[in-house]
């Protein structure tokens, strides 16, 4: 299932909503350029003006999973043997699935659905969807990875990196409920330290949600940092400055 690029009133961006409206990464316009992707909130609240980070890997699913029966081209359904934590129905689904290592390695699949695999160490059918039906078939050698939807169950951007920053927060968010991060466009953001008017912004080493100069006081000196943005109006530390932001188009 493809994200959906969404023309509706502008409110529709400061809402939140307990069930889903929308295919998790669909994109939503404004007419002044500001972009903003449909998430889904983690298990705790968001603040407004925070960035938010991806999900982080499950132990066990995140590469190497043993492929249980071949696969040929063309092919839907992939049978896998799982590691060590259980799954549960569709928890994957909207997600990817990797093919790591040996045969047909290099593919990468959106997972349409799955049953669950409750022990951990059982073996469970990934449905993936037809259009990335496998190019190269897979084998009982072929290693595979799963990940989840990147705008799955999202969480305020830690200090320490686990995953991609995706967004930032235009309104305050219920755990557990569907809303639009930003992702593109001049968004007001928590600020830590001081930043410099037009040069970037990277996600802060030390407040959690908040950006930082780029490289000073950040997440790595070397400046290897994913770049946020690009700072048009300077506030104070924990104050909100003006990023505009280069997260995704």
């Amino acid at each position: 299932m493809e994200g959906l690029a969404i023309f509706g009133h502008h409110r529709e961006r400061l809402t939140e909503t307990a069930a889903q409206k929308y295919p998790l990464g669909s994109r939503f316009m404004l007419p002044d350029g500001r972009i903003f992707k449909y998430c889904k909130n983690g298990a705790v609240a968001l603040s407004r003006g925070r960035l938010v980070q991806e999900s982080v890997v499950i132990a066990g699913h995140g590469s190497d999973l043993v492929v249980q029966a071949a696969a040929a081209i063309g092919a839907t359904a992939i049978s896998l043997t799982n590691a060590t934590t259980a799954i549960t129905a569709n928890e994957y689904a909207e997600g990817q699935l990797i093919v790591n290592d040996v045969d047909g390695e290099g593919q990468i699949c959106t997972i349409k659905s799955h049953p669950a695999e409750a022990t951990g160490t059982g073996t469970v059918v990934m449905t993936i969807e037809d259009e990335d039906a496998l190019l190269v078939a897979l084998t009982t050698s072929s290693e595979v990875g799963l990940r989840y939807n990147p705008y799955k169950n999202v969480l305020v951007a830690p200090i320490t990196v686990t995953g991609i920053v995706v967004g930032c927060t235009p309104l305050a968010v219920t755990a557990d409920y569907y809303f639009w991060a930003q992702t593109w466009g001049q968004a007001a953001v928590l600020t830590n330290g001081t930043l410099i008017r037009g040069l970037n912004v990277v996600r802060s080493g030390t407040t959690a949600g908040a950006v930082d100069v780029n490289p000073l006081n950040s997440v790595d000196a070397s400046g290897q940092e994913q770049i946020i943005g690009n700072c048009r109006a300077v506030m104070a530390t924990t104050e909100y400055s003006l990023i505009f932001l280069t997260i995704a188009p």
